[in-house]
């Protein structure tokens, strides 16, 4: 069936939270999802911490107070009792009783109205990608302009892309099956989860003392044919990733990277056909003998 994540934005000072069902991390993940935009809008309004838990998420695998707290917003007594067989005859491990004498405390909200209005939602579908996504809690921050132009992509005739958010704060290898179809490798996909639980902000301006770090999350075929569109190919029908003539490389994922690919293309009477072949086996020979898979448009 697959692991169902939620999307806590919580304060645990009012012990106030934004808890909304995210469905299958794959489902809503993206720059026009409606759990995206009540989490952008409360960061621009304030600072929260954020965690994409997932159904799955262990207790024994948390141990600061936030993230446990984070944890009691979407589950309760009865998640718990399903994990531990003899519940009643032994003394709950104290992670398992912080989260579930929790559960209750929250004051729980709703804004999907407000952030409706915030994004002008009902003509943009999508969140803004504007100013930094900081991390108070590690002093790190995402320029989200330079992050939107390396993770974008077209959906219905509208830009759209993974938003940092859901990968960087989940709890439970969601990315992966976003991404399982292999990756741009401009991605950063080691960065799934480290920021599960702290303390975020969206804001105009960087502070001083704040990093910017490295931040993108393209799939594979997404990405290869938003470039195919929007730069085209080379001289060897290689798919091109910017306006400097840089062939788009890509590469499987599995838990592993694999090795570089590029794309090449290839046009037939009713399709287009993305071929990817091995970065050290390109030529401009055909490359259909070099490829694994394939994908037509």
């Amino acid at each position: 069936m697959g692991q169902i994540f939620h999307a806590c934005i919580y304060d645990i000072d009012s012990m106030t939270c934004c808890a909304m069902d995210a469905d299958k991390f794959h489902a809503n993940c993206y720059s026009f999802s409606s759990t995206v935009a009540s989490t952008h809008y409360l960061l621009r309004q304030k600072p929260y911490r954020v965690m994409w838990g997932g159904d799955y998420a262990i207790v024994e695998d948390f141990s600061r107070m936030e993230d446990l707290l984070g944890l009691s917003i979407y589950i309760d007594y009865e998640d718990i009792k399903l994990d531990y067989d003899d519940l009643e005859e032994k003394a709950w491990p104290e992670k398992a009783k912080v989260v579930s004498e929790n559960n209750s405390r929250w004051k729980r909200i709703t804004v999907w109205e407000e952030a409706q209005e915030y994004f002008d939602w009902e003509n943009r579908r999508s969140v803004k990608y504007n100013g930094y996504l900081l991390n108070h809690t590690q002093k790190l921050a995402v320029d989200l302009g330079d992050y939107f132009i390396r993770s974008m992509y077209m959906k219905k005739e509208k830009l759209a892309a993974i938003d940092a958010i859901p990968v960087l704060t989940e709890t439970g290898d969601g990315t992966s099956m976003t991404l399982s179809a292999g990756i741009a490798t401009d991605s950063t996909e080691e960065l799934q989860g480290t920021w599960r639980g702290d303390l975020l902000q969206i804001v105009d301006q960087l502070p001083e003392d704040y990093k910017v770090i490295d931040c993108c999350f393209a799939e594979i075929w997404d990405r290869a044919k938003f470039c195919y569109h929007l730069f085209g190919v080379d001289a060897s029908n290689y798919v091109l990733a910017d306006w400097h003539g840089k062939r788009y490389e890509c590469a499987d994922l599995f838990k592993v990277r694999g090795p570089a690919r590029y794309i090449k293309v290839e046009l037939t009477e009713d399709k287009i056909r993305y071929l990817p072949e091995l970065v050290s086996k390109a030529t401009s020979a055909p490359a259909a003998e070099d490829t694994d898979c394939q994908h037509d448009d």
